[in-house]
């Protein structure tokens, strides 16, 4: 919805890592894939000592609110490797995971589904690691 991406350079140089790498296994989520390419690559690059606490990095657990129900839950944004919806845990290559990096508290983010598009707003971030002194190098 227009709002700046801030990415830890860090997590730029990981994340750009892992689509090269994922590219050249041919795996199947080129559209996520290329999605999140173009996300980093306009993104804002800070040092991770000088994100905000308020900033969704890799590793951030949230609190987020659906727009259309209310409903409010608590995500946490990881690498495809360690997705796991039930437990909350959602990949950067999904579409609300990739929405949600670099985003800060406060903003609304669209981004698509099976049913159409959805909104959600990001009410806290419960958990930064660059806040807690974790990914500072």
């Amino acid at each position: 919805m227009g709002n700046e991406i801030i990415l830890t350079e860090l997590d730029y140089l990981r994340l750009n890592s892992l689509i090269y790498r994922l590219l050249d296994e041919r795996n199947q989520n080129i559209r996520e894939l290329n999605f999140l390419n173009i996300e980093i690559r306009t993104a804002k690059k800070v040092a991770p000592k000088k994100i905000k606490p308020n900033v969704v990095t890799m590793g951030s657990s949230i609190e987020v609110t659906f727009v259309e129900t209310g409903k409010t839950i608590e995500l946490k944004l990881v690498y495809p490797h360690e997705a796991n919806h039930e437990d909350g845990q959602i990949s950067v290559l999904s579409s609300l995971g990739c929405a949600l990096l670099g985003a800060k508290v406060g903003d609304s983010i669209s981004y698509r589904t099976s049913e159409g598009t959805q909104t959600v707003k990001i009410g806290k971030v419960l958990f930064q690691p660059e806040a807690n002194g974790i990914d500072l190098t």
